[in-house]
């Protein structure tokens, strides 16, 4: 590859070059380096104020041109909700008792007792018309004409009094007023009867009765049973309660059709089929959002929801409120509108406390690894520095993917803990290169600014191999097709890229102010203290780092060693293989809250009790666009295909249609004897404005928008939408629910009904279950063909190059196996850390591989001065990620557990593969250095530099008086050569790192 290798020695002599000069110019100009560095860091800030939150799913994690948002847009444009639920869960062994009410009724109090701008909760409550009023009315309507003895001159006066007898009865004592009316709303009123009174009124006095109806603010809870009056409910039996929930059809409150029992979870029934007893019980608020002042809310889900500020502070006051009621008899949680956007943001911004931690046991293992342990050249400030230069890089990170366009997602939260273990591996190498320098007699009598130039000519070449490696292998998750991915990706390389300049700028010009300060004698602690001739203590002078690494190069020499670390390479790649088999793909955005939030709380208990409900994120919707009588059969094709998905119990679970209700009210209130019959332009227009007026459709008004007023008793408009109401079933993974989804989505294409489509709240994450893998697998690839393509650019050896693939590709193999058996599924987040891990793994056999290649003698001498040189850079930058890594374990954030298993993995089997197996591997097989003749009883004839390089990298860190001997006289014929080389801007002086 002679082509190559002469382009990668021209590039890589002008890099050296470039980083000499400015390793000069950095010594000479410090402080205006590092007033560069801030204000370009204050420039780049100014993104910021692009900066924006993202944290619905169908904007992450799904393609933007997906099917699913473009029918969230029509969703949004035809069913704009103006309403906000908020939904309390209560929790306890029986929450049917007495007792339990009574707590439902205190927090039903005092939530109605919150007031914000003046307004309590029946002041910004949604409103809806009450239905037992038509019933009711008319039957007291009936009992005063016959008791009035069939006059009729009262009969015209009756509905223009309706109210004032409606208050009347309400003003009666309370003592008086019976519990609950069985004969009228249990499950045992006579319907006919019912017919009979709602027949007896007049279609003109019907709906001026439905037009003047009281409305009252719609919540639903179990105490309306008792119309939330306190006496009532403070002496209910458990016997009321159990006879209440079983027999009751209608609300007593409303006048609805209701089932008590989907208020209820973990309902316990005895052998006859009754309820007696459950686990939970939930209440519901619903607030109307007014259109002065109303903005489009943030953190709503993947709906459009508006929200103003009064409502937005009820309900922050709801949520404060309500979780203070439990106690060791009943849980009680809440889900406000609020509440995802609150938690969202929380984990959007990360744990202080966990970033503190981190950056505080880093900080202090960077000191003790920079400096030694004496006040002189303890190195305080420089590692303080090389800290401050990671957060740097991590605004000027997110202030760029701001002004760019991107937005900051959940998983941001994990850049200043990857920008920590990543970016200070750059300190690392600069400073061993700085100690290597200094340890190097060759470099005696040389200025301070050419010891830096030096130190970044060595050390500027291979940070800057690991961070292109790096930037490349984060950058490619641009062109994924999830929006939140690329999103990430981006500042990630940015971020990085960013910590590279600082290291090389920022942290240079500090390296050397603080190496004139030890010159000075000036303390680490208090620099304004000087010392004179000062003498550390012979303990603080020890490297104990280059003591281990001696011990481990003889390790490197020994078969055994060898064959055990082979074993031991391919036992953990057999376990990787299988646990990647046995890896399960699952995303579940509920994951993405913290697990101790009490969001998270409530939403698996409402998911595991409420099943069925159309509150779960597995309820939604089949749209439909204009239609008219026509298109009816299509309706009954559609309803007929999810009635039987339904009783055959593969699909769906539960569905709702407003085309059932309409048909049974044709045929037993309108005397049609089937649904062709009223199939024409003048009796469906009319039916179904009298079904959605009467007590059997009201609930179905809101499935449809008109392009003009419905009014009662006028043929109904011209219809421009309409939906039924579904739920799936809670599906295990995607073997299951894609082929569920592919059932209901062909019954809606071939019913053909105008615009068709079904949308349901979790189809974002089944869409991401569908693309996740493909999307990890050609992350990886092409992350993988970006460190093969530089690495080969840039070290010029195509086996290196493979053997360094060989290291990522088996560590990732083991990073995604040891995942399956540490409880962790492929989704968005584990993909997204995966990814990740190469871009980590990698800089562990880079750095050594470009120490192998630069170093002279045998593949074992090589490999001995490799170790030597860089290892322990490498082995403190695996710790220092650790280190950055270990409090994550005990976070309750998804994200966090997630990205701590998934980089200590990572950290485990990199540094493995990369100072243990790595130099196993070349020690065998290894590129041999051709231009220096190692054979025995030849006198090899070599330039000076290559004669330093040997000499110098068997002797240079012995402790042994021999060999230090022998090092002073084997570099003194090369000294006048290597000062010459600084010199020389056409040599290639990649000698050492």
């Amino acid at each position: 590859m002679p082509t190559l290798k002469g382009t990668s020695s021209y590039f890589v002599t002008k890099l050296e070059l470039l980083f000499f000069k400015w390793g000069k110019f950095v010594a000479l100009h410090p402080y205006q380096v590092i007033l560069s560095c801030l204000i370009a860091t204050a420039c780049c800030s100014l993104g910021l104020l692009k900066f924006r939150e993202e944290t619905k799913a169908n904007l992450l994690w799904i393609p933007p041109d997906s099917e699913y948002n473009s029918n969230q847009d029509w969703v949004d444009a035809n069913f704009t909700k103006s309403t906000r639920e908020e939904f309390v869960l209560f929790k306890s062994d029986n929450v049917l008792t007495p007792d339990s009410l009574k707590q439902m009724l205190v927090v039903h109090k005092a939530v109605g007792r919150i007031e914000k701008d003046g307004k309590r909760f029946h002041n910004i409550c949604a409103r809806v018309p009450i239905a037992a009023d038509v019933i009711d009315e008319e039957e007291k309507r009936r009992k005063k004409r016959q008791a009035l003895m069939g006059s009729s001159d009262h009969s015209d006066d009756y509905y223009e009094n309706f109210y004032d007898e409606y208050l009347e009865e309400d003003d009666q004592d309370e003592s008086n007023t019976g519990r609950i009316d069985f004969d009228k709303y249990s499950k045992k009123v006579n319907i006919t009867k019912v017919d009979e009174l709602l027949d007896d009124i007049s279609q003109a006095n019907y709906c001026a009765l439905v037009s003047s109806l009281e409305e009252k603010c719609i919540q639903t809870s179990l105490l309306e049973i008792w119309s939330y009056k306190e006496h009532l409910v403070n002496t209910v039996t458990r016997e009321e309660i159990l006879t209440a929930v079983n027999l009751l059809a209608r609300s007593p409150w409303y006048g609805y059709d209701v089932d008590y029992a989907s208020l209820l979870g973990g309902i316990t029934r005895n052998s006859s089929g009754h309820i007696v007893g459950a686990k939970t019980a939930q209440m519901v608020w619903v607030v109307e959002v007014p259109e002065e002042g109303r903005v489009i809310s943030a953190h709503s889900g993947v709906e459009l929801e508006f929200a103003d500020p009064t409502t937005l502070a009820w309900e922050s006051e709801m949520i404060e409120t309500v979780l203070g009621f439990s106690s060791d008899k009943m849980e009680v949680l809440v889900n406000a509108a609020r509440s995802l956007g609150d938690v969202s943001t929380q984990s959007v911004f990360f744990d202080a406390a966990l970033l503190g931690g981190g950056y505080t046991i880093m900080f202090i293992y960077t000191i003790l690894m920079l400096g030694r342990l004496n006040t002189l050249e303890v190195r305080l400030m420089l590692a303080g520095a090389g800290i401050v230069s990671i957060g740097m890089g991590f605004v000027i990170g997110i202030g760029i993917s701001s002004l760019l366009g991107f937005p900051v997602t959940p998983v941001h939260a994990l850049l200043p803990f990857l920008c920590l273990g990543i970016g200070i591996d750059d300190m690392f190498v600069i400073s061993q290169c700085w100690a290597n320098m200094k340890k190097n007699p060759l470099h005696d009598g040389l200025s301070h600014p050419e010891q830096l130039g030096s130190s970044l000519k060595h050390a500027g070449v291979a940070v800057t191999v690991t961070t292109l490696t790096d930037v490349f292998a984060f950058g490619v998750g641009a062109v994924t097709q999830m929006p939140g991915l690329a999103a990430f990706c981006v500042c990630t390389a940015i971020s990085l890229g960013a910590i590279y300049l600082l290291q090389i700028s920022w942290f240079a010009a500090w390296m050397s102010l603080d190496e004139e300060r030890i010159a000075a004698g000036r303390d680490g602690l208090v620099p304004c203290i000087v010392h004179k001739d000062y003498q550390p203590s012979a303990c603080s002078r020890t490297s104990y780092g280059d003591i281990i690494v001696k011990q481990y190069a003889k390790l490197l020499s020994t078969s055994v060693f060898k064959v055990l670390v082979i074993i031991a390479t391919l036992g953990f790649l057999g376990f990787g293989v299988w646990g990647s088999l046995l890896m399960r793909q699952k995303f579940d955005p509920v994951l993405l809250l913290p697990s101790d939030s009490y969001l998270r709380r409530w939403k698996s208990l409402h998911d595991q009790f409420y099943y069925g409900s159309g509150w779960t994120i597995y309820s939604g919707e089949i749209y439909s666009s204009e239609f008219n009588h026509s298109d009816l059969h299509k309706f009954e094709h559609l309803s007929s295909g999810l009635q039987q998905f339904v009783d055959e119990g593969q699909s769906l679970g539960v569905f709702d249609s407003w085309w059932s209700k309409l048909k049974e009210y044709a045929t037993q209130k309108k005397n049609f004897t089937s649904w062709e019959d009223f199939a024409n332009p003048t009796d469906f227009k009319m039916i179904l404005s009298d079904f959605l007026f009467s007590p059997y459709g009201f609930n179905y008004k809101s499935s449809f928008k008109f392009e003009d007023d419905l009014v009662c008793d006028e043929p109904a408009p011209r219809i421009k939408a309409s939906k039924f109401k579904m739920e799936y079933l809670n599906f295990d993974g995607p073997e299951e629910h894609i082929p569920a989804k592919k059932l209901v989505t062909d019954l809606v294409t071939s019913s053909n009904i105008p615009g068709g489509f079904s949308h349901v709240q979790v189809y974002t994450a089944w869409e991401t279950d569908q693309i996740i893998g493909f999307e990890m697998m050609r992350n990886i690839g092409l992350a993988l063909v970006c460190v093969f393509i530089i690495t080969l650019v840039l070290l010029a050896n195509f086996p290196i190059c493979l053997l360094v693939l060989n290291n990522v590709v088996i560590t990732l193999v083991n990073i995604v196996g040891f995942l399956h058996f540490w409880g962790i599924a492929i989704d968005i987040v584990s993909c997204i850390n995966i990814v990740l891990a190469i871009g980590l793994c990698v800089d562990y056999s880079v750095h050594i591989g470009h120490a192998y290649l630069v170093s002279k003698g045998s593949r074992l001498e090589k490999v001995v001065e490799a170790m030597t040189t860089i290892g322990p850079a490498v082995f403190n930058g695996g710790l220092t990620t650790f280190l950055a890594l270990v409090l994550l374990g005990g976070s309750t954030s998804h994200v966090f557990v997630t990205f701590f298993k998934v980089f200590v993995l990572t950290v485990t089997f990199g540094l493995f593969h990369g100072l243990v197996l790595f130099p196993v591997l070349l020690s065998l097989v290894g590129p041999q250095d051709k231009s220096l003749q190692l054979a025995h009883n030849v006198e090899p004839a070599v330039p000076a530099e290559t004669e330093k390089a040997v000499c110098y990298a068997n002797a240079a860190f012995s402790t042994e008086e021999s060999d230090s001997r022998k090092r002073r006289e084997c570099v003194e014929s090369a000294k006048m050569y290597e000062a010459s080389l600084y010199y020389q801007p056409d040599h290639n002086t990649s000698v050492i790192i």
